[in-house]
């Protein structure tokens, strides 16, 4: 329990109550038409605005994680590895020009 209290708790708030202003920020401003989800730019960067969330997450996740002696230093380096790899080809991907 002590555990939760000092590392998972204020992760659940920050990520709970961040997440919803995330969202409530990400349908305000499709409502007052500032993000046009049929432009293929505009609908990128709302792909990127989530996938940013969820890699922030998962890195600070994985760190505490790390941090409590759950995981071991090996599985966090692979770890990143394959998050780095994900976002490279994210960009990769998502660089390429469109007409």
């Amino acid at each position: 329990m002590e555990y939760y209290s000092q590392a998972w708790l204020p992760f659940l708030y920050l990520y709970g109550l961040g997440g919803l202003f995330f969202a409530a920020g990400i349908i305000i401003t499709i409502k007052s038409g500032s993000l046009n989800l049929k432009n293929i730019y505009h609908w990128r960067w709302f792909w990127i605005l989530i996938f940013g969330l969820f890699w922030y997450m998962s890195l600070h996740a994985s760190l505490t994680l790390a941090a409590l002696d759950l995981i071991s230093s090996a599985f966090m380096l692979m770890g990143c590895m394959i998050m780095i790899s994900i976002s490279v080809a994210f960009w990769v991907i998502n660089s390429k020009k469109i007409k």
